[in-house]
């Protein structure tokens, strides 16, 4: 036995000592990458090269940076909004930097509002004198909305692509259905909804969006795509009418221009010229000093890591106004960042109550709803910290429907971009039973309990009229208690309530009209309109992040800072690919039907462009 235990203890000092072995490695990996890397220096007469890689998002969802250590070739797939916007307006007032440059080539998606709310730090940038030119190889719907905001819009002559040019194919939402395929293998989806308008449920009855949910979406999104091209006919100088023509004609009118779709957007005044690299850097030159062949710039990225602090301290003794971040689906506890914990916010929320400095809170939501309960924890602690006298102000980013809405109901002010998606006010409830497959492999259960309810969540039996009652009820009182939340909230009847309810979405710009939001604007109206609720005019903005252990904040900083100092060029991830055919929306939903539960959740609020 006491050999055993000696045994026993050998191994324990060996796993302590090998995990203080490898913290000691990647110190001295981190510290040889800073001694060896040249600070970043913003040097005068350079180009703030805006560089969107990936997803446009709120925040990063958790990223494990030992995996980003180990694969450093691979370019980042998500660009936080904030870092964006934060650059170009710090560069705004920079004397050092004379010009911007658009690269968008590794831009993959990007929501309307966020679109928008980058175009107009493009075009403060602008009203400054300094220049702004967009270069690329071709552009796709997303991409030259930004380009367009550029005072030259160019296109590379050299390239060579099958869809090149400029690409505009509208807005639109495509989600799968799994009806027939379901019902081939037997199993029964037992689906209880309340609204009209409550599509989220449809793909696992249906083989085809209904008319309903036809009607409901289409609506949205011809808003939303009039106003997508409203932009880009101003800043083009074009009839909105010629930018219809050319995309409902555009096959045609790329035959007449010999099938070269580059030449098709410099004859249709949608770029300004084709120019070679070379030429585009010459032109550049004239706004900024050259760099041999090229000119002087700097990665936006590169550039926030020269003007932010690496450490920021707050004034002790100034008023805050705190920022939470709330961005991905709604489900209960603890969750990482991408996705919503009802326990991770509500913890922030309480940190920011019982902070005495803090005067005033803004959730800034990007979600299309989850779970009713996590929904319901997260909006009674924005309530618990109205009550105590601080301001509560919603930023609806690119949607904020069903859950993401319910969250917000009591909230003092809220604000949403013009394309934001929301509303989607209505519940469901979905829970598979699978008898029938079973018993076509010949599997069949059967027993006995005390009470007609034994077993009556078993997914293994059919679901019995009881429970189908139980549950029907279940679906309608939390309907009904979402209208009360927002006819409170909204200052409105119940009747007003279900008539902007009912499962339907809308735009901002609709929701405004209807009276769900309070005003049109961005993060920093919230911010201003949460200051001056809390009657304080010298304040400090404070975001708040979930706290990580000593142990965590030391080791994340070593790995990213090693990683950073790699600077990777790009390479494909085929597995990354893989993952990316299954819509997450549609993964999470599966995952919510697993077991009974109550959603708040608008499926086609992600569309797609």
């Amino acid at each position: 036995m006491k050999f055993l235990r000696s045994i026993w203890a050998g191994i324990s000092a060996l796993k302590n000592a090998t995990g203080n072995l490898l913290f000691l490695f990647l110190a001295i990996l981190v510290l040889v990458a800073l001694l060896s890397s040249n600070r970043v220096q913003v040097q005068p007469r350079s180009a703030l090269v805006v560089d969107l890689s990936g997803n446009v998002v709120e925040q990063h969802a958790r990223m494990d940076p030992l995996g980003s250590l180990l694969t450093p070739n691979q370019r980042p797939t998500e660009t936080v909004l904030r870092d964006v916007t934060d650059a170009i307006r710090s560069a705004e007032q920079d004397d050092r930097i004379t010009a911007m440059a658009l690269d968008l080539t590794h831009l993959q998606s990007v929501s309307p509002s966020h679109l928008a709310e980058i175009g107009a730090t493009i075009t403060q940038f602008k009203s400054t004198g300094k220049r702004v030119y967009a270069f690329g190889t071709s552009y796709n719907q997303a991409q030259y909305y930004l380009a367009a905001h550029a005072d030259r819009v160019l296109l590379d002559s050299g390239s060579f692509q099958a869809l090149g040019g400029v690409l505009l194919t509208g807005y639109g939402t495509f989600p799968m259905y799994f009806g027939p395929a379901l019902e081939k293998l037997h199993v029964r989806m037992n689906v209880f909804v309340a609204g009209k308008y409550k599509d989220a449920v449809e793909p696992f009855l249906e083989e085809a969006m209904s008319d309903a949910s036809k009607e409901s979406n289409l609506t949205w999104l011809n808003d939303l795509w009039s106003r997508y091209v409203g932009t880009i006919s101003t800043l083009r100088g074009l009839a909105d009418q010629e930018l219809s023509q050319y995309i409902a004609n555009y096959a045609d009118l790329l035959a007449e221009a010999g099938n070269d779709p580059a030449t098709l957007a410099l004859d249709q005044g949608l770029v300004d010229a084709l120019v070679s690299e070379s030429e585009w850097h010459a032109e550049m030159r004239q706004w900024t000093a050259a760099e041999g062949q090229g000119f002087r710039q700097i990665r936006f990225m590169d550039y926030l890591r020269a003007i932010r602090p690496s450490i920021s301290v707050a004034d002790p003794t100034a008023d805050k106004v705190a920022v939470i971040t709330a961005s991905g689906t709604i489900l209960d506890g603890q969750q990482p960042p991408g996705t919503i914990g009802a326990e991770s916010i509500s913890q922030l929320i309480q940190r920011a109550r019982w902070d005495n400095q803090v005067k005033a809170l803004i959730v800034r939501i990007n979600s299309p709803g989850g779970s009713v309960s996590g929904s319901e924890t997260i909006r009674n602690e924005l309530e618990a910290t109205r009550n105590a006298g601080k301001p509560v102000v919603i930023s609806m980013s690119s949607y904020a429907a069903s859950g993401g809405y319910w969250i917000a109901s009591s909230a003092n002010r809220i604000f949403a971009h013009e394309s934001t998606i929301t509303g989607s006010i209505g519940t469901f409830m979905v829970f598979p039973s699978v008898e029938r497959s079973l018993a076509e492999l010949g599997v069949h259960t059967d027993g006995v309990g005390t009470t007609p309810l034994s077993g009556a969540l078993n997914p293994l039996v059919e679901l019995s009229p009881m429970m189908k009652q139980i549950l029907t009820g279940a679906v309608n009182r939390t309907y009904d208690r979402f209208l009360s939340l927002v006819a409170n909230g909204r200052d409105m009847t119940l009747a007003e309530a279900d008539h902007v309810a009912q499962g339907r979405v809308w735009s901002g710009t609709a929701a405004l009209e209807l009276g769900l939001v309070d005003a049109i604007g961005d993060l920093e109206d919230a911010i201003a309109s949460a200051a001056d609720l809390a009657n304080t005019t010298e304040y400090e903005v404070i975001y708040l992040e979930p706290e990580l252990s000593s142990r965590d904040k030391i080791l994340q900083q070593l790995l990213s800072t090693l990683a950073v100092s790699l600077d990777p060029d790009s390479v494909s991830n085929s597995m990354l690919v893989l993952s990316r055919l299954v819509p997450t929306e549609l993964r999470e939903t599966l995952r919510m039907a697993t077991r009974p539960g109550l959603y708040a959740q608008c499926l086609y609020c992600t569309m797609r462009p």
